[in-house]
């Protein structure tokens, strides 16, 4: 009998028979890479958010190779702690070697500093998908929202009339909406398909950042706001201050329940598709066609998946986000699929604008 030790993947056995088995021995193996990952990233990204919360992170933008006595005297933390964190980074390349001192990558800066939409990221993921994640199984055991009910008790059924009345996190998930909103904000905002004299109704447009935008691009176009009562009172407050107030307007609708007033020439769905299922879609859709008028068009701007489904990473596990907490319904959708409800709900003509961070501008018209 003879004996094969398995040797690491980066060996190189001699051409040979026991080689050979040793190579298809290798390549039955499965590659760690993704496993280790998965397990490591919960270390990970809490490393990040003690390096921020500690202003750890914030010193080592500004102080850019410090080392950790310098870094533990500015964040007020213990040298041996800030230590361990500085090397916890390193290890997941954020941070440069530490030859010179501490410092993070330059490709990286930008990205982290205190307004950028990562920090806000961070944020919002500590103080609310963190807790509510902890519900998580019982969300797969029951297909409900079990972190919602973990924040804000049993008699709560919507996280978005939650968290706007939430005096602690309501801030915090504001700034990350109108942070994560945006990136692609000003080229949707920018799109032809918004000009002209046209009333567009903006279905959950929250705070009205892309509103107010569309109007200052478009002299011509009227946007109204659809949300949530309690979203719409900030809403109404900031458009009263807006240089172009005259053409800017809100209504208090629930998106699910109510009927959308009639009468506009475009309808806008940006970042409120995902949070729905894909019956709710339709019945939000079909509401959108009725309240068209003739040629009327449809703009989705959303987050999307694949159409193999794998990936891209963060938009296909955001299907957790959304089923522990936002509802226990929504999830982003793939283009084709998206294309396929709408076609079903009445609508044609889609144009397809990609953008960056795998997001999209997807167009329809009002079939006759």
């Amino acid at each position: 009998m003879i004996s094969v030790p398995i040797t690491p993947a980066t060996a190189q056995p001699a051409r040979t028979l026991v080689g050979n088995v040793r190579r298809l021995l290798q390549r039955l193996v499965a590659d760690p890479a993704p496993l280790e990952r998965t397990i490591a990233g919960t270390l990970a990204q809490r490393s990040l958010v003690a390096a921020a919360n500690t202003g750890i992170l914030d010193a080592l933008i500004d102080h850019p190779g410090s080392d950790g006595q310098e870094l533990a005297r500015l964040g007020h933390c213990s040298p041996a702690g800030v230590d361990i964190l500085a090397r916890a980074l390193a290890a997941t390349a954020l941070l440069s070697p530490p030859g010179t001192g501490w410092r993070v990558r330059q490709a990286y800066t930008p990205l982290l500093r205190k307004d950028s939409f990562l920090r806000s990221w961070l944020d919002y993921a500590d103080s609310v998908i963190a807790p509510a994640l902890l519900s998580l199984e019982d969300s797969v055991r029951h297909g409900t929202p079990e972190g919602l009910t973990r924040l804000y008790g049993h008699d709560r059924q919507n996280f978005y009339a939650a968290v706007a009345t939430d005096p602690v996190n309501g801030p915090i998930f504001s700034k990350f909406m109108r942070s994560y909103s945006s990136i692609n904000r000003k080229a949707v905002a920018r799109h032809s398909v918004f000009s002209g004299p046209l009333k567009i109704l903006d279905l959950g447009g929250g705070d009205g950042d892309l509103a107010m935008a569309i109007v200052t691009h478009h002299p011509q176009a009227e946007v109204t706001v659809a949300d949530l009562p309690a979203v719409i009172e900030r809403t109404s407050e900031s458009f009263s201050q807006h240089p172009q107030a005259s053409r800017l307007q809100t209504v208090a609708v629930d998106l699910l329940h109510d009927q959308l007033p009639p009468g506009y020439d475009v309808i806008l769905c940006a970042h409120v598709i995902d949070i729905l299922s894909p019956e709710e879609i339709r019945g939000l859709l079909t509401k959108a066609r009725e309240a068209l008028a003739a040629k009327g068009k449809l703009v989705v701007f959303t987050p999307v998946t694949a159409d193999h489904g794998r990936g891209p990473l963060i938009n296909s596990l955001m299907g957790i986000y959304f089923l522990a907490l936002a509802r226990g319904k929504g999830r982003f959708y793939s283009t084709s699929k998206l294309r396929e409800i709408a076609a079903n709900c009445g609508f044609k003509a889609f144009r397809d604008v990609p953008l960056p961070c795998d997001e999209v501008i997807l167009i329809g018209e009002k079939e006759d």
